[in-house]
C-alpha cells in the first residue's frame, strides 16, 4: 500500500507567430504534454522463515520477525539519501531469533516486529513529450513529429529493499533455535523503472 500517489498529466500548446514568415512556419505548432508521477514507498513489513514455530505453522517467509534487544520499530529505520543506504536500507543487525516458549526448548513464539514499520523508496517521475504539427495543405493533412522522453530527468526509482531477516531453525552445533541471517536483508539491488528512453516519432495525418 502506498500512502500517496499523485499522477498529473498535461497539454501545453506553445504561442506562435500570427504573421506568414518564416518565423510562423519553425516555431507555430509546438505543444509539449507528459505525464509526471509522485508517489511514497510502500509500507514495509520485515519476516522471517520460522521453521520451529510453537503454534504448529511451519512458515516460509510468512512470520513477522523478532526485534533484538534495545531496538524498536522506530529504531529499524536508517535515514538518508536512499542512494546513500542501498546496502543498509533499515538497520538489519536490529533482528534475532524469535523467544522459545515450547516445552520442548525448540518451539518458538511469533516475532514481536510491527507490520509497515518501514517505508520503501518513493518515485518521482517525468514522462515528457516535445510535439511539432505541420499543415500540409488541405483540410485533414499534416505532419506530426514526436520526441518523447520517458524518465525524462535518468532519476532512479529503486526495488523495496530485502525483507526476509532469515530462517529460524536448530542451530547445527548446539541445537538451540537460532536466526540462521539471510545476509541481503535491507539491501536494494535493483531498479523498477527503466532509465532514460528517447525516441522519435513521424506520422503523417491525411
Amino acid at each position: 500500500v502506498r500512502p500517496q500517489r499523485l499522477v498529473v498529466s498535461y497539454v501545453y500548446q506553445l504561442p506562435g507567430f500570427k504573421s506568414a514568415s518564416w518565423k510562423r512556419k519553425v516555431f507555430n505548432g509546438w505543444s509539449v504534454a507528459g505525464v509526471t508521477t509522485f508517489q511514497n514507498g510502500q509500507r514495509l513489513t520485515i519476516v522471517d522463515n520460522n521453521l520451529l514455530n510453537a503454534f504448529g505453522i511451519a512458515s516460509t517467509g510468512g512470520d513477522r520477525a523478532q526485534l533484538a534487544s534495545g531496538c524498536t520499530n522506530s529504531s529499524v529505520v536508517t535515514h538518508g539519501a536512499v542512494t546513500s543506504k542501498l546496502n543498509n536500507y533499515f538497520n538489519a543487525s536490529c533482528f534475532t531469533t524469535p523467544p522459545v516458549i515450547g516445552s520442548d526448548g525448540l518451539g518458538t513464539a511469533f516475532g514481536n516486529a510491527g507490520n509497515g514499520i518501514v517505508s520503501g523508496p518513493d518515485q518521482r517521475n517525468f514522462d515528457i513529450s516535445l510535439i511539432k504539427t505541420t499543415p500540409l495543405g488541405g483540410e485533414n493533412r499534416s505532419l506530426e513529429f514526436r520526441a518523447e522522453f520517458f524518465n525524462a530527468f535518468n532519476t532512479p526509482s529503486f526495488s523495496n529493499p530485502a525483507l526476509n531477516a532469515g530462517t529460524v531453525a536448530p542451530d547445527p552445533n548446539t541445537g538451540i533455535p537460532s536466526l540462521q541471517a539471510d545476509p541481503t536483508l535491507g539491501q536494494i539491488t535493483s531498479t523498477t523503472v527503466a532509465p532514460r528512453v528517447i525516441q522519435f516519432a513521424l506520422k503523417l495525418y491525411f
